[in-house]
């Protein structure tokens, strides 16, 4: 395959994200989340074909910043390369197993990190999508919901209170 090079109008340096079909957008999205998280921009361009390795360092080699990403559609593989790498190294690869929302994620941040040369995330970093920990927020609320239910005399207590203040109100605007 001929190495191919791509640029855009205005030369922005980004982050290039090459994709072959059928890639999932909410793949796509978990990987530009990453990016984002972190401030690097980015963008994504559908080629023909090529394996992830092949896409992901023609995308290193296309960037000013040199990191590329590549996600093979119908294998379900994301690959981090950089340019500096030979092709068949590439510094991180996601497999059909590991194409996940997180994991993505992670890649696109460390994809990010690369550039900024901050320390790369790890398996072991506690790291979520935007969903996964807005619904972990959820769950904990609806747990200390039910955990933490009034007793029948506090219920009566804070009602007796209530009743209280209304009636302080209203004497105090002369209704009573």
């Amino acid at each position: 395959m001929a190495k191919e090079r791509f640029s855009e109008d205005d030369d922005r340096p980004v982050v290039w994200i090459l994709v072959t079909k059928p890639a999932s957008e909410e793949a796509i999205e978990c990987i530009l989340w990453g990016l984002e998280e972190e401030g690097i921009p980015a963008k994504v361009r559908e080629v023909q074909y090529g394996s992830a390795e092949t896409i992901a360092k023609q995308a290193a080699d296309s960037s000013h910043l040199n990191v590329g990403i590549g996600v093979d559609g119908n294998g379900q593989v994301a690959v981090l390369h950089h340019r500096d790498l030979p092709e068949e190294k590439p510094l991180f690869s996601l497999g059909a197993n590991e194409f996940q929302s997180a994991q993505l994620r992670r890649l696109g941040a460390n994809a990010a990190r690369l550039v900024k040369g901050n320390p790369l995330l790890f398996q072991d970093d506690d790291v979520h999508c935007v969903e996964t920990e807005r619904e972990d927020r959820l769950q904990e609320d609806q747990v200390e919901k039910i955990s933490t239910r009034p007793t029948q005399e506090q219920l009566e207590e804070l009602i007796s209170k209530i009743v209280t203040d209304i009636q302080n109100n209203m004497r105090n605007r002369g209704s009573l």
